[in-house]
């Protein structure tokens, strides 16, 4: 073999190995802008939930924020409905909403099968209780925030189970 024939392999080796590097890198970039998109998902979440559960601890924070909303009347109503006060009752519905802004998270986030199990798990169990799977299903604060690839997924478990 000559050098022009090994040089001519080596350009072709090269070429494959630029190629090769490039694909590479553009499933680096990818999988970095994905993660980024998941990170961003989980901080907004996280905001959320920690609005609403500084709203759920503090009583002055929830009945302004229940004034300014206009929800007076659905949380006497409920309050009437559980044999409980106005203030317990959107106590209760702000709670139950930190828990729906995890799980939106969390499914968000989440890609192994394995982590979807346990999600759709905890989700089937928690609203299987009924303050719960009132704050998801009536609630203002419930899923007529969340997304619609979220609500589909939380109903069709409630659908799938039963519940």
């Amino acid at each position: 073999m000559n050098w022009e024939a090994l040089s001519a392999i080596g350009e072709i080796v090269g070429a494959l190995a630029v190629v090769l590097t490039l694909v590479y890198l553009a499933f680096q970039v990818r999988y970095a802008r994905n993660a980024t998109i998941d990170q961003n998902r989980l901080t907004r979440s996280t905001a959320i939930r920690e609005i609403i559960l500084a709203t759920a601890n503090n009583d002055d924070l929830r009945v302004s924020q229940m004034k300014s909303w206009g929800l007076d009347q659905y949380y006497e109503s409920l309050a009437e409905e559980l044999g409980i006060t106005g203030t317990e009752a959107s106590r209760n519905d702000w709670a139950n909403a930190v828990y729906l802004w995890m799980y939106w998270g969390q499914w968000n986030t989440t890609h192994d099968p394995k982590d979807l199990r346990e999600l759709e798990n905890v989700i089937t169990k928690y609203l299987s209780m009924p303050g719960p799977r009132h704050t998801w299903d009536v609630s203002p604060v419930g899923k007529v925030f969340m997304d619609e690839g979220f609500v589909e997924f939380v109903d069709g478990l409630l659908a799938k189970h039963s519940i």
